[in-house]
């Protein structure tokens, strides 16, 4: 136990310098771990990269005449794949590398001065050529990029060196130590304050390379043979077969050296677990700090094992782990080659002959199962420096097998490599470029070069060189990085087949790659193949990283090729805490008619962003109908954040829906005029949409306008709907010309109304009554006026379907209401009465006119006794309640309930024409000023047809003294009386 803790005997300064040795040993051996396991992550994050499609949804449906129409509304879905970022240098690594370097060359110069004469020069020689090595020209301290700042770093470390070792040689280990520590801070605080380039420890991390990696490589060779030492010294510890059981551990252990190497090699690819180089490298080195001090006889003429020769292994060791660690940190693939098969080919090459030498001069020990450890460097046949020559020689075998001038390569591109990152984080792309190229021309398909170089390229468009360098890339050391991005490239170019070829190949290479199966079941969605997509979904969820994406394509797949989910029970499984599945579950919900009764915040984040705004749009569609003021009012706060102005656009034209519902049609309208001004691109579906809007609010006129508009950008159905609006609007000329367009469209349907309808247009009154209920009630509302009103008596006894007769008297009183003849009004209207309607809509239809009536001619008590009847208000009569709960105040007295309403009437639906009226009575009667003519002349500039609101509007006018505004009115009504009669 003593010879295991041998530095317990040694001196308190002494153990003190061990531990300090020690510790830094250890922590980079850790680094180069946690780098290993970190893999090109060091370097390369995920990016989630997103695809947004729209599912049109049907926000609400109304009856005008014969036709039921839509009003569309856009859902989003988000589909999302991964992809590799670009280079980010790992400063960390680079920098930890550097601190281990200058600490060990700190220490090494330390033990260097304890020397004798002759290897004292030798090394101090060595140290003189890492010195000059590190260029510190190149840094400009002081603004010096000459040798001066090199000579003075080398008075500063030589010549007490040679004042130690030759002068005062008394002088402890601790003080030169400290001494050499002082001045490497030193230089450390010159060159952070007074170097005049970006960067310049990064600097000596790149000019620390080369005597970095020279060091590892060393220190491999040296340790190669420590396992099977290892070996000796476990079966000769006083075990009988001590022969037998060295041969068969040496036979297995060989045997998976062997395998691994003629892997490395490219011999054989076999579905192997091989051995982990680096773990091979972590054992060899650290059971061989008491193999270095075992064979201490060896090398006691240069330095004492106890306590320099310890610590100049532990140096040695900790440069080897530093290095290795930041070429892992930073996924240098063509330095780590040199690295990997270094490890490999020393513990082969030098193994095999230290077998030979263990059996050529202890075989018979061994068969007599005496303690062969104590003796191992002590040969009697076979000397030490024969095997280590001979084993030079068996690694070198390797080496040429292998092409040496390929490892000269890789070297040079770890090094270009080293140099891009650096011009990378001086943010010269540039020079980075040029060094990756030249990585990439010296190290041949080695992934940190092309890979590199394939991002640039691509974040230039430049995708053609990207294909390429990404196939360098992933030819011999791929990484999902590069695997995903390779299809990536073929999904911008939307090449899917060869998106999905990719990555295919990726996940045979790299198995279990969920990144992959997640990108491969977003490429299958894009192409409609519905099974492989959910397989490869299925797969990539159930991995952490990748589940909530899987499961956001797996909704946005649903809803896109129309997969009846129950999505509430769907979303139990999923997370639900990812806005990307939240939004698509409410796409999905919206576009099957389904309740969602997951509980969701749209509102909780105030900084958007694609995902929150998604389910923000989505949530404002599914409730459009349901949503109140004080959320639409939030909403719009939000949107209307500068922070927001990427999602301004879409969340506005989604909250237009709300205030729409809500029966603020004049903000409605507001916000798509607003869209409509501001942009190009939606133009089409924003006049679509008012259009559709202005049909159900009884402008046909105005809607005819905004269809036109959405026909010149081509949106949809435009021309179809414009042809119902000409006909709503009685241009029968116009109409007929308009559905004569209709009819050379290639929708079937569409083309059969067109038909029947330009029947219906060019009918005469002779060839009405043989027709059938249907097409009596479509010529009764599309050919004839008021003034026709014998012949519509005569058509409307001849209909034999009550609903159909009823619809048709009930739009000719609306007609006569809306001229403002609120007599005959009535009196077609009670020819309703004793019909037996078999149609609930048609009903509630002559329910509520029924009361809108009442409250024109002002019988409160007829108007509330009539609503106490069970009549029910839902979203699209909320104006209608607040008008009769407004008038019912009124006439009781209670003013201030009363203006509370009518202040909501005055402003938010100007087709509300007595809703609008009403107001404009009531502050006439109970104020003073402009409001009363205000709200109607408001009114009027949206609904300028309105021929009851023209005259309340020209009384105003003339009872304002604005004559001539008021004159302009009466030519208006008369223009609207011709019209219709």
């Amino acid at each position: 136990m003593q010879s295991l803790f041998f530095w317990k005997t040694w001196v308190k300064d002494y153990r003190w310098a061990w531990y300090l040795s020690a510790s830094a040993f250890i922590l980079t051996l850790f680094f180069l771990w946690l780098s290993y396991f970190q893999g090109a992550g060091g370097v390369i994050d995920w990016v989630k990269l997103q695809e947004q499609k729209v599912i049109e949804t049907s926000v609400h449906q109304f009856r005008l005449g014969p036709f039921e129409l839509s009003i569309p509304g856009d859902s989003y879905v988000i589909l999302e794949y991964f992809h590799g970022s670009d280079i980010s240098p790992n400063t960390t690594a680079s920098y930890l590398f550097l601190l281990a370097l200058a600490f060990s060359a700190v220490v090494m110069i330390t033990v260097i001065t304890t020397m004798e004469r002759f290897w004292f020069f030798a090394g101090m020689g060595l140290f003189i050529l890492f010195m000059v090595s590190l260029r510190l020209e190149v840094l400009g301290i002081f603004g010096w990029h000459n040798q001066a700042p090199a000579i003075a770093a080398l008075i500063l470390y030589v010549l007490p060196a040679y004042y130690f070792n030759r002068i005062k040689t008394t002088v402890s280990f601790v003080i030169r130590l400290s001494w050499y520590t002082g001045v490497t801070l030193f230089l450390t605080v010159m060159i952070r304050f007074f170097s005049i380039v970006d960067y310049p420890f990064y600097h000596l991390t790149l000019t620390g390379y080369t005597p970095g990696l020279i060091i590892s490589v060393l220190f491999i060779i040296m340790i190669a043979h420590e396992v099977l030492a290892l070996f000796v010294n476990m079966v000769s510890q006083g075990s009988a077969k001590s022969l037998r059981h060295l041969s068969i551990i040496s036979v297995i252990y060989f045997s998976n050296l062997v395998i691994t190497c003629f892997h490395e090699l490219g011999i054989i690819q076999w579905n192997f677990p091989y051995i982990n180089l680096y773990m091979l490298l972590t054992l060899s080195a650290v059971i061989g700090i008491w193999g270095f001090r075992q064979r201490e006889a060896l090398y006691e003429n240069i330095l004492p094992f106890a306590p320099f020769g310890a610590y100049f292994f532990m140096a040695l060791g900790t440069v080897c782990f530093a290095t290795t660690g930041q070429l892992l940190g930073n996924s240098n693939d063509p330095a780590l080659k040199i690295i990997r098969d270094a490890i490999i080919f020393s513990h082969t090459g030098y193994g095999l002959i230290f077998l030979a030498y263990i059996f050529s001069n202890f075989v018979l020990l061994l068969a007599r199962n005496l303690p062969v450890y104590k003796v191992l460097y002590n040969p009697t046949r076979m000397p030490y420096f024969t095997y280590r020559f001979a084993g030079m020689i068996t690694m070198l075998a390797f080496v040429f097998y292998s092409n040496w001038r390929e490892y000269v390569f890789h070297g040079l591109a770890g090094f270009y490599n080293t140099a891009g990152d650096l011009y990378t984080l001086l943010g010269n792309d540039a020079y980075a470029q040029s060094f990756y190229e030249q990585g990439q021309a010296q190290g041949f398909e080695n992934n940190r070069s092309n890979y590199a170089l394939a991002t640039l390229r691509s974040s230039r468009f430049n995708l053609d060189e990207a294909h390429y360098d990404y196939e360098l890339a992933n030819g011999r050391r791929p990484t999902p990085y590069s695997l995903a991005n390779a299809g990536n490239i073929y999904v911008w170019e939307n090449d899917m087949p060869d998106a999905i070829r990719m990555y295919q190949r990726g996940i045979n290479i790299l198995r279990g790659s969920t990144i992959l199966e997640n990108n491969l079941g977003f490429a299958y969605a894009k192409v409609h193949n519905l099974d492989s997509a959910v397989h490869y979904l299925a797969r990539a969820r159930e991995h952490t990283f990748t589940k909530a994406s899987a499961e956001t394509n797996f909704l946005a797949l649903a809803a896109l090729e129309l997969v009846p989910l129950k999505v509430d029970s769907t979303l139990n499984l999923f997370d639900a805490s990812y806005n990307g599945v939240v939004g698509n579950a409410i796409a999905l919900s919206t576009l099957q008619q389904q309740d969602f009764k997951t509980n969701v915040l749209p509102l909780r984040e105030k900084k958007l962003n694609l995902y929150s705004a998604t389910v923000l749009n989505n949530y404002l569609i599914k409730y459009a109908t349901s949503l109140d003021t004080t959320f639409l009012n939030s909403a719009y706060a939000i949107a209307s954040d500068s922070l927001n102005g990427d999602y301004n656009e879409t969340i506005k034209s989604a909250l237009a829906f709300g205030y729409y519902f809500q029966g603020n049609v004049a903000k409605a309208l507001e916000l798509l005029a607003e869209l409509t001004f501001v942009t190009q691109s939606y133009q089409g579906k924003f006049n679509y949409i008012m259009g559709l809007w202005a049909l159900e609010q009884g402008n046909p006129e105005l809607a005819s306008s905004y269809f036109t508009y959405a026909d010149t950008y081509d949106y949809k159905d435009a021309r179809f709907y414009n042809a119902i609006a000409l006909s709503e609007a009685g241009r029968i000329a116009d109409a007929s010309a308009a559905w004569d367009s209709v009819s050379t469209q290639t929708d079937i349907e569409q083309r059969s109304i067109a038909l029947q309808m330009k029947k219906i247009l060019e009918l005469q009154f002779q060839d009405v009554l043989t027709l059938t209920d249907k097409e009596k009630y479509q010529f009764c509302r599309y050919k004839m006026g008021l003034r026709d009103s014998l012949q519509y008596n005569r058509i409307v006894n001849t209909f034999d379907n009550v609903n159909y007769k009823a619809q048709a008297i009930l739009d000719f009183s609306r007609r006569y209401y809306d001229a403002g003849d609120l007599v005959p009004a009535i009196r077609y209207f009670n020819r309703i009465a004793g019909l037996e309607l078999t149609d609930k809509r048609l009903y509630d239809d002559v329910r509520h006119f029924e009361l809108l009536m009442l409250a024109d001619r002002g019988d409160m008590v007829s108007l509330a006794r009539q609503i106490n009847k069970g009549i029910t208000f839902d979203r699209t009569h909320t104006l209608d309640k607040l008008l009769f709960t407004a008038l019912i105040a009124e006439s009781s007295g209670d003013t201030i309930a009363a203006k509370k309403n009518y202040e909501i009437l005055g402003r938010y639906n100007p087709y509300f024409e007595e809703g609008v009226i009403s107001a404009a009575s009531f502050f006439r009667r109970n104020g003073k000023g402009l409001k009363p003519y205000t709200i109607l002349s408001e009114a009027i500039q949206i609904n300028g047809n309105s021929m009851r609101l023209l005259k309340a509007y020209a009384a105003e006018a003339e009872r304002m003294g604005f004559d001539e505004y008021a004159y302009n009115a009466t030519l208006r009504i008369r223009e609207l009386e011709a019209a219709i009669r």
